[in-house]
């Protein structure tokens, strides 16, 4: 279950601001992988303005439910 919604990210631009890294390293990771991992059809487009607008979600926690916790027999 994906936990911990940061709210104050909402679009690729202001995610790229808090990672610290260029808004132009990530669209060109992004454009590359459409490339090489999607058909045709769902790839994304190499426009800058449009990647930067793009919506994210930020989640920090990853909950992961287990039957019982450190039963070795289980």
């Amino acid at each position: 279950m994906l936990k911990g919604r940061r709210d104050d990210l909402s679009h690729m631009a202001n995610f790229s601001q808090v990672l610290g890294v260029s808004i132009q390293v990530i669209c060109r990771g992004l454009i590359q992988y459409s490339q090489h991992n999607l058909p045709p059809e769902h790839r994304l487009l190499e426009n800058p303005e449009i990647l930067k607008s793009l919506l994210v979600e930020v989640l920090t926690q990853l909950e992961i439910r287990l039957l019982a916790f450190q039963e070795t027999e289980i």
